[in-house]
């Protein structure tokens, strides 16, 4: 399988694209089953809350031991999570350590205890919180155990070679016995969309990841198996709303009238629906009365035309920035401009960047108009983190006290029909005109295996589990 740019620190694999190198080596202490919508112990027995979800306990399995032979118990999670409190690791996991606190009540037990209810905490034990290292092999290697990690997963790294691949053997200590089923795995760093699948295609690699859905159709048709994880968004032009002219509702209302989804969809996605409101059509939260606003450069040019009045200006530029590595990304930006282009009066500016910049950038929240990854709305608690008024992730600067309400709804019940009105509000909220992103992609992550390749078990957001696959 391919990916990019790996260092399998355990402190440092709790994004959804971390994980998939690093839950061979650690296995995740939960795991999500997106095909049963639902959390399952992995590493961990089981995960029990208090009534008000303010209250944790987890429950390890017993008997499991890491590679070093060192005991995988409640003092080596409390270990890690204090570790993972340095702010020099940069780990994912402080956005949850700073809400929490815990104590280990036996050597199987933690119990952990959160500021407030919140029933999304099984996400943070599959990703933040989940991959447990050796805290012999942590203190011994010190800096280099990133590159020499220690875990009690189903595999073991055998070889790390930076930017261009990972290879791991057989874990035969792996708690769950007779498992796993193959005896190496590779997962490889190949560059560029066309590189990737090209590698796929002529049997240099057997699964393949991508949420380039022609790409999948294509080798789906070629007898290949495809295994698609819808997320919460999608990929977006996201806005920042504090930037001095964006700040205006209007000057936003015009873009996202200007906005031609289906010559996009046409150039960009073809055979794929044009999204035309926050959730795609085979969503159950989806309600058929909210709609984005529609194209029309005529309404667009007229509220253009208001705003230049009102402020007092003859023209207006604005820079449009995305990813200049990835070429459907760069092609996205590229025709969202020449769109916005054809308001009279507007210049956009489109700007490929490098990853590694676009990020800070986004970061910094030093954007007028951006590409916006669907990696912003991959679970429950990112929706939160992203739109929420205090949002961690909230680089857009985006305020509305009916999406915050809602938002905190669908961490504090675990009722149906109250989270399911929560997340119809949160469609309804982020579908409007003066919202901070524009969907324009309804993003499947997808597994792709060759038809000798079985056992493949998505997880989520492109990552899969190895424990389980077989090959002919």
């Amino acid at each position: 399988m391919v990916l990019s740019n790996p260092i399998p620190d355990s402190a440092r694999c709790g994004t959804p694209t971390a994980w998939i190198y690093c839950e061979p080596i650690y296995g995740s202490l939960m795991r999500y089953v997106a095909k049963d919508d639902k959390f399952e112990p992995a590493m961990a027995e089981s995960l029990e809350s208090s009534p008000d979800g303010k209250v944790w306990t987890l429950k390890l399995r017993s008997g499991i031991t890491f590679t070093d032979g060192t005991p995988y118990d409640a003092d080596a999670v409390s270990f890690n999570w204090e570790r993972a409190k340095n702010p020099a690791l940069l780990s994912p996991a402080l956005y949850w350590l700073a809400q929490m606190t815990w104590q280990v009540v036996d050597p199987l037990t933690i119990e952990v205890t959160l500021k407030g209810p919140n029933y999304n905490f099984p996400w943070a034990l599959q990703y933040e919180l989940g991959m447990i290292g050796s805290p012999k092999a942590i203190q011994e290697k010190g800096d280099a155990f990133g590159k020499e990690p220690v875990g009690a997963g189903p595999f073991i790294l055998e070889q790390f070679v930076e930017n261009s691949y990972l290879r791991y053997t057989r874990n035969p200590d792996y708690i769950e016995k007779g498992l796993p089923y193959i005896d190496k795995l590779t997962l490889k760093l190949i560059p560029g969309d066309d590189v990737r699948i090209n590698a796929f295609r002529a049997g240099e690699v057997n699964v393949h990841r991508t949420y380039i859905k022609r790409d999948a159709k294509a080798l789906e048709d070629a007898g290949n198996n495809v295994h698609r994880m819808v997320v919460w968004g999608g990929t977006a032009l996201g806005f920042n709303v504090k930037d001095p002219d964006l700040k205006d509702k209007d000057l936003r209302a015009a873009l996202m009238h200007a906005f031609d989804n289906a010559q996009l969809t046409a150039a960009i996605y073809p055979g794929d629906v044009a999204p035309d409101s926050w959730y795609a059509p085979d969503s159950p939260y989806r309600e058929d009365n909210v709609k984005y606003p529609a194209f029309d450069l005529a309404e667009a040019q007229r509220l253009f035309d208001g705003y230049l009045a009102k402020t007092g200006k003859t023209s207006l530029t604005l820079e449009l920035i995305g990813f200049g590595t990835a070429p459907v990304a760069k092609q996205a930006i590229e025709v969202i401009g020449a769109q916005f282009n054809k308001i009279n009066g507007l210049t956009v500016n489109v700007r490929p960047l490098d990853n590694l910049v676009l990020t800070q950038r986004w970061r910094e929240s030093d954007f007028q108009l951006s590409y916006v990854s669907s990696a912003n709305s991959q679970t429950p608690e990112s929706m939160f983190r992203a739109f929420s008024t205090n949002g961690d992730l909230n680089y857009y600067g985006y305020s509305n006290p009916t999406l915050d309400e809602a938002l905190e709804t669908t961490r504090r019940t675990t009722n149906a029909d109250e989270l399911a009105a929560a997340w119809k509000a949160v469609g309804a909220e982020l579908s409007k005109a003066d919202a901070p992103v524009r969907l324009f992609a309804y993003e499947h992550d997808m597994v792709i295996g060759a038809p000798t390749v079985h056992g493949i078990n998505p997880v989520n957001v492109g990552a899969a589990t190895w424990e389980r696959v077989w090959v002919d």
